[in-house]
């Protein structure tokens, strides 16, 4: 059986005011880039700049899509490279939270004796949600398949 090899890189979005003012944004904000999350998306970009990419995926959110599209303007080997927007690349939904200040979700999960990453807010998906939908698309658009047999 040949053994399948390939890089990945993985970059989370540039900053945007929302991550500013410390605000859960999840997936009912599209919120776009603030100047500095530009800037830090040039810089990824730059970092980034000799890395031979065949495959581009990106998050359909605009902050997403933004940092997707300044990385590969800024690669010397993406010319002709096109971005797959896919929204199961999305953050994770972060239900009634979003939109909220971060500490209001602390504290729920707090109140609910759960530490913050484990915490689900109502709505929103839980860890083992994100990991099932993670999973999923990385295999698809790797195009692996995976059979379990029982």
């Amino acid at each position: 059986m040949a053994m399948l090899t390939f890089g990945l890189t993985m970059v989370r979005h540039g900053e945007t005011q929302y991550n500013k003012d410390k605000l859960l944004q999840g997936q009912g904000i599209d919120s776009p880039l603030s100047e500095i999350g530009k800037q830090q998306a040039e810089a990824a970009g730059n970092y980034l700049r000799e890395v031979k990419f065949t495959n581009v995926f990106s998050s359909n959110m605009r902050r997403a899509r933004q940092t997707a599209d300044i990385i590969v303007k800024n690669n010397v080997h993406c010319s002709g490279v096109e971005i797959v927007s896919d929204p199961q690349l999305k953050e994770r939904s972060f239900g009634i939270a979003e939109g909220g200040p971060v500490q209001n979700m602390k504290d729920m999960a707090k109140a609910a004796g759960q530490s913050c990453p484990d915490f689900t807010p109502p709505q929103g998906e839980t860890p083992e949600q994100i990991l099932r939908t993670f999973l999923s698309t990385f295999l698809s658009l790797s195009g692996i398949s995976l059979w379990v047999m029982q």
